[in-house]
C-alpha cells in the first residue's frame, strides 16, 4: 500500500484548471454580490453561494481534460470531493459548530438575561423546544452551503494542497473564503450591528478558524461533506437559531460572526483540531 496516499484520492489539477475556477469565482460571484448590494433580492444570495460549485464543476471538466480522462459523473465527483465518508464526521460537522456557537450566546444571555427570548425558561425545555426547529434548519441551509462548500473545499483546497501543502491550503482557501464575503459585509446588511471597520476585521478572525476547522474534516474525511455540514450548521446555529431568539444592540460584539467569544470559542476549536492533526500526521 501506498504510503501517503492522497487524501482525496483526486487527479492532478492543472494550474489551467484552477486559473477557470479562480477567474469564473470571482466573475461571476461579483455579478451577484452587485446584484444582491443593488436591490437586497434575498435568491440572489442562493444564487451566489451556488457559485464556487458551478465554478469547481466546469474547472474539474477542464482538469479532466488536461489530464486525458474519459468523462463521467462519478469521476467529475471525484473532482470535487463529493464522495462518501464516515459519518462520524459528519457528526463532528455539525457538533463543533454547536459548540462554538451555542457557548458565545449562552454566556451572552447569562451577562444580559433581559436580551434573551426565553427568559425565565428552563433552559432544558428552550432546547427541546428548539430541536426540531434546529433539524431542519440545518437540513435548509445544507442546500445552499453545500454549493459554496464544493468549491472552497471540495476543489479549491485539494488544488491548493497540490502546490502549498496542507497547512498552506488551509490557510490560503480560509482567507479566500473571508475576502469572498467582503463586498456583502461593506455594501450589504450582512452582519449588522457593528462599524464596518470592525466587522471586516471582526468576521476575518472569526471565520477563519471556521476554514481551518472545516479544511481539518476534510483531510480527515477525505469527503465534502462534513465541510458542507459544518457551513450549513454553522449558518443555522447562529442566524436562524439562537440569532432569532436574542436582542440587543450591543450583541454583534459577542456574539455571531463578529463577536469576540465567538471569535475566541472557534479559535480554541481550531487550534486543538491542528494540533490533534499534526500528531497523527507525524505518527504517519
Amino acid at each position: 500500500m501506498k504510503k501517503n496516499k492522497d487524501k482525496f484520492k483526486q487527479p492532478r489539477i492543472s494550474k489551467k484548471a484552477l486559473t477557470v475556477f479562480m477567474s469564473l469565482v470571482i466573475l461571476l460571484s461579483g455579478i451577484a454580490e452587485a446584484l444582491y448590494c443593488a436591490g437586497r433580492i434575498e435568491w440572489v444570495v442562493a444564487l451566489l453561494m451556488w457559485v464556487p460549485a458551478v465554478s469547481a464543476f466546469i474547472a474539474s471538466g477542464v482538469a479532466m481534460a488536461d489530464n486525458k480522462d474519459k468523462f463521467n459523473p462519478i469521476k467529475l465527483f471525484r473532482y470535487v470531493g463529493l464522495r462518501f465518508c464516515n459519518p462520524l464526521y459528519v457528526l463532528l460537522g455539525v457538533v463543533i459548530p454547536f459548540i462554538y456557537i451555542f457557548i458565545p450566546y449562552r454566556i451572552y444571555w447569562t451577562m444580559h438575561p433581559e436580551n434573551f427570548g426565553y427568559s425565565g425558561v428552563a433552559f432544558s425545555i428552550v432546547l427541546k423546544d428548539l430541536a426540531l426547529y434546529t433539524v431542519v434548519c440545518v437540513l435548509i441551509s445544507l442546500i445552499t452551503a453545500l454549493g459554496e462548500e464544493i468549491g472552497w473545499r471540495g476543489f479549491m483546497l485539494p488544488a491548493f494542497v497540490q502546490r502549498l501543502g496542507d497547512m498552506g491550503a488551509i490557510a490560503a482557501v480560509s482567507i479566500f473564503w473571508c475576502l469572498w464575503h467582503f463586498p456583502l459585509l461593506i455594501f450589504s446588511d450582512y452582519m449588522e450591528g457593528t462599524p464596518v471597520w470592525y466587522k471586516l476585521i471582526a468576521f476575518v478572525l472569526c471565520i477563519f478558524p471556521v476554514g481551518i476547522i472545516a479544511g481539518i474534516l476534510t483531510f480527515w474525511s477525505k469527503s465534502v461533506w462534513p465541510a458542507a455540514f459544518v457551513h450549513a450548521a454553522h449558518n443555522a446555529f447562529d442566524q436562524t437559531v439562537f440569532d432569532v431568539i436574542t436582542i440587543g444592540d450591543d450583541k454583534k460584539f459577542f456574539v455571531s460572526e463578529t463577536g469576540v467569544f465567538t471569535i475566541v470559542c472557534a479559535w480554541v476549536i481550531a487550534i486543538i483540531m491542528l494540533v490533534i492533526y499534526m500528531k497523527k500526521k507525524k505518527k504517519k
